[in-house]
């Protein structure tokens, strides 16, 4: 296919010697690191409030969940399988625990794939995910949940609450959520105002290893992406088979180039891409 050959070339035009990746990949990490305040021994972790999901509207979008139908297909939950295990191995070996996730252009499947992704980080009860949707202009994460946040994410931004209470669990363990069901234009703006590193800090206060993952919009469309990429470990860009245009996927990949970049997941794949692909996803490894 037109799109794995591009990013063939694209993984071998970008090939850097093992001794600068690892030098660039040091300076980043502690550039970007949170300061973290341990929990106390003794002291209990928060309980998040547990909304109840919608799981007709859950099914519709094609989310995972363990008990709903579509929850139960094993190809699909195989390759989300596959595709956590890479990660998970990925973020481990590089002390990454903050990873946005983003797309060329609108409709590549990014917050699908962000939202099936936690539910299986969160299965392998190695690791406390959070999700955070910060596509601010056009959430979605709640949306396909069929749930109201207790706080809405974009209101925090905009300095009501603390980082407690935006988060909420749906009743996975080992999963929380923060989110929004209101669009903002003023995305950037809120993203800029320091709120996400306290929020991400507060995380690490919490949990012993966690894992963060957040759903940014699409690179090529609003700058909130490269807003995002600086302040985390590293990003990773989704990109549909039949829609992802060989020349946006170039331009995504450019727009990324001084940042940790954690890898390709490609979606809709028609055929076996080596190990790395099957049953319609795809991981392939960056250069930092």
């Amino acid at each position: 296919m037109v799109i794995e050959r591009a990013l063939e070339k694209m993984r071998k035009q970008s090939a850097a010697p093992k001794e600068e990746t690892a030098r660039r990949a040091g300076i980043e990490t502690e550039r970007k690191r949170v300061p973290r305040t341990e929990t106390p021994v003794g002291a209990s972790k928060p309980v998040f409030q547990t909304l109840i999901i919608d799981t007709a509207a859950a099914e519709l979008h094609r989310i995972l969940l363990p008990n709903a139908h579509v929850g139960k297909d094993t190809r699909a939950g195989a390759a989300y399988r596959m595709l956590r295990t890479r990660l998970l191995h990925r973020l481990r070996g590089n002390h990454w625990k903050t990873l946005a996730i983003t797309s060329p252009g609108a409709g590549e499947g990014k917050s699908l794939t962000a939202l099936n992704l936690a539910l299986s980080m969160a299965r392998d009860k190695s690791a406390e995910v959070f999700l955070i949707d910060l596509d601010m202009r056009n959430p979605s994460l709640c949306n396909y949940l069929g749930v109201r946040p207790p706080r809405e994410l974009v209101r925090y931004f905009a300095g009501e609450g603390g980082p407690a209470d935006v988060l909420f669990g749906i009743g996975v363990e080992n999963l929380a959520l923060a989110g929004s069901t209101m669009p903002t234009a003023q995305a950037s703006e809120l993203i800029a105002s320091g709120r996400l590193e306290e929020l991400i800090g507060y995380i690490n206060s919490i949990a012993l290893d966690p894992v963060v993952l957040i759903d940014l919009p699409p690179l090529l469309v609003t700058d909130e992406a490269l807003l995002v990429a600086p302040r985390v470990d590293a990003t990773a860009l989704v990109v549909a088979e039949g829609r992802t245009r060989r020349d946006s996927l170039a331009r995504a990949r450019q727009l990324l180039a001084d940042f940790t970049f954690a890898g390709v997941i490609l979606n809709h794949s028609s055929e076996t891409y080596g190990a790395d692909s099957y049953y319609g996803y795809g991981y392939r490894y960056g250069e930092s």
